[in-house]
């Protein structure tokens, strides 16, 4: 909708920014990049692939300043965290079949082996049948250490008090990570337009942030390894943490406003 929109604007001398969130770019800012007098991404990643160096600026995603606001001590002692690591998984507000049956298998390990974790999970609201049939098929159910809730209501809370993150790579839910510095495994969306949240999750990756699990390569025993050598790693979750902490930009929404201010001044 927003393409013709702001090329018919670029056409009249009106001034014109578009703002590319994801670390591969979709094909409409690909397209007005060459024609706008601002470009901004999220991602220094996506600069040489928009095709505009000279006028692209990297101001990150903003973040609602609720999440950078969240106080972790106190969210920790709202859920009895204790010294418990606390893992938070979800796949979307509607859910993601896929997600839900590998954390299944995962919630049944953490509890067979009697971890000292507390597992905050969100089925999404079309997971919640499927979700409740695994806890019977799989002999695990909710308690102490497992939370189990069709969607989370308090985002900035549960980020703030969690220790790993489970969940898609989508630019926002990137952004919060990076903002509260927070580890993760990435699981990202096949059916998203070329593939771009897998380029997401892959800065967060190379930068030692993240652990990125394609679709295709996911299964239970794959996601339980995985968190098992994260927990068995000594500072290993606060070390990514503090990784990806690095990568995010808290001043993004101050840093686009100033440009924009500047560019119709």
């Amino acid at each position: 909708v927003s393409g013709p929109v702001v090329r018919a604007a670029a056409k009249r001398s009106i001034k014109t920014a578009i703002h590319e969130q994801n670390a591969f770019p979709g094909v409409t800012n690909k397209l007005l990049a060459k024609d706008v007098d601002l470009v901004l991404a999220a991602s220094a990643d996506a600069v040489e692939k928009l095709g505009a160096p000279d006028k692209t600026f990297v101001v990150g995603n903003p973040v609602r300043p609720e999440v950078l606001a969240a106080d972790r001590a106190a969210a920790r002692r709202q859920l009895n965290a204790g010294d418990r690591t606390v893992i938070l998984s979800f796949g979307g507000s509607l859910g993601a079949d896929r997600i839900n049956e590998v954390v299944a298998d995962l919630c049944a390990w953490e509890q067979q082996q009697d971890l000292p974790v507390l597992h905050l999970h969100a089925t999404g609201r079309r997971g919640v049948a499927l979700f409740a049939n695994l806890q019977r098929k799989k002999n695990f159910a909710p308690g102490p250490n497992l939370v189990v809730t069709p969607y989370i209501n308090n985002m900035p809370q549960l980020l703030a008090a969690a220790d790993l993150v489970i969940a898609r790579s989508g630019a926002l839910t990137l952004a919060e990570l990076e903002a509260v510095g927070r580890a993760s495994i990435l699981i990202p969306s096949p059916n998203v337009a070329e593939n771009h949240q897998y380029y997401n999750a892959l800065e967060l990756q190379n930068a030692g942030a993240a652990v990125v699990i394609e679709e295709k390569d996911l299964t239970g025993q794959t996601l339980v390894d995985t968190v098992q050598r994260l927990l068995e790693t000594p500072g290993q979750l606060s070390a990514m943490g503090a990784r990806a902490k690095k990568l995010g930009n808290p001043r993004s929404l101050d840093e686009i406003t100033e440009k924009l201010l500047n560019l119709v001044k």
